[in-house]
């Protein structure tokens, strides 16, 4: 397992993460005659699929390899569990209310049934077009590329979607939608600024894919951001090839080019590990603007001190925090949500312990609202 940290080691700019003498083969990067375990991989083109398709889908096996009963625990989900092995190595064995394990093993609650939580609690299901486009609000459009996920997380305000011409896995090799179709859809409409990219996960897409997409949308003359939100760096940081920095580089794309923003979802200051943290650096260094979105879930994350932690960790890394989510009331996560009430308790108290750029958006989707609405 990865240290979150080595005592008395600042992480070094990114450069020495680049250089030849990096120690591939052992697994071991070594900096200022210090020997650090990092899993540096010289090629990880193929690595991030096998990495998806190698995951462990059986909660009966997630419990034996943590060693934890299963006697609360749903063996057959109507929601698939998947659990990549990158992810599983930061969750503590022994555990069973370790925060990351909570977030993607399939328990008995998740049967509970309320009025309150229903299979489409923003309203999507009938607004998306055949070529998976949203259009919710003003100035922007959301494409989800496809169902596909490095991660399910239980608590997916996306589990029930239904998603009839474009439900196919990206991993299979199959594009999901189509960028010209999708491109010449938003040139007929020059009010769209922004476009946002969701899923799934859309860096599911392989990187021929996802620069297909992104060569399509630099065509439209009105489109001036490109917004990707994606869990993967932080699941799968194998993910982030050199091909893929280089599609998403802002300083190494030319002509018209949207900028490009990438939002990543991050809930426990656990899930940042010394390797996770390096997968940010890079993307830093492609030259994009970092955010990040977090759910408030109970037992996870609604305590001051794990919040707090999460949210320096991400300023220190140079990623802004954009969004805490009030919990969408999707049928199967009830016992994931945390009181209105405590959560604005929380970011108060958040306000005056770190500083205002640090603080994120409390906010929740309510279906009909043209943004989403600011909880106070």
């Amino acid at each position: 397992m990865y240290s979150n940290r080595v005592p008395g080691v600042r992480i070094p700019p990114s450069p020495p993460f680049k250089q030849k003498s990096c120690c591939h083969h052992s697994g071991f990067f070594y900096y200022n005659n210090l020997k650090i375990l990092v899993d540096i991989v010289k090629d990880r083109s193929h690595t991030w699929k096998k990495i998806v398709a190698e995951a462990v889908r059986d909660p009966a096996e997630l419990c034996r390899r943590l060693e934890i009963s299963n006697e609360n625990v749903d063996l057959n989900p109507d929601f698939p569990m998947l659990v990549p092995e990158p992810f599983l190595q930061r969750i503590k064995p022994n555990d069973p209310l370790d925060p990351l394990l909570l977030q993607v093993l399939p328990r008995k609650k998740e049967s509970a049934v309320s009025p309150d939580f229903t299979t489409d609690p923003v309203g999507e299901h009938g607004s998306l077009s055949p070529e998976g486009i949203l259009s919710k609000y003003h100035g922007r459009s959301l494409i989800v590329t496809g169902k596909a996920c490095s991660i399910h997380c239980r608590f997916c305000f996306r589990r029930h979607l239904p998603l009839p011409e474009i439900e196919k896995n990206s991993i299979s090799g199959d594009f999901c939608i189509d960028p010209e179709t999708i491109a010449t859809k938003f040139e007929a409409d020059p009010t769209i600024h922004e476009v946002i990219l969701s899923g799934g996960d859309p860096l599911m897409l392989s990187d021929s894919q996802l620069q297909d997409l992104i060569v399509h949308l630099d065509q439209v003359p009105s489109l001036q951001r490109i917004r990707i939100h994606t869990r993967m760096p932080i699941i799968i940081p194998q993910r982030l090839t050199e091909n893929l920095l280089n599609v998403l580089g802002n300083n190494k794309r030319y002509g018209k080019a949207a900028k490009i923003i990438m939002v990543l979802h991050v809930n426990h200051p656990n899930e940042i590990d010394f390797r996770i943290s390096q997968s940010i650096e890079e993307l830093i260094d492609s030259g994009g603007l970092l955010l990040s979105q977090t759910v408030l879930l109970r037992q996870v994350n609604d305590a001051l001190p794990v919040l707090a932690e999460l949210f320096e960790r991400l300023i220190n890394l140079g990623v802004i925090p954009y969004y805490l989510h009030q919990l969408d009331r999707v049928a199967g996560a009830t016992h994931f949500e945390v009181s209105h009430k405590k959560g604005c308790d929380l970011i108060t108290k958040l306000r005056t312990q770190l500083p205002g750029y640090a603080v994120p958006r409390y906010v929740r989707e309510i279906p009909g609202e043209p943004g989403k609405v600011l909880l106070k």
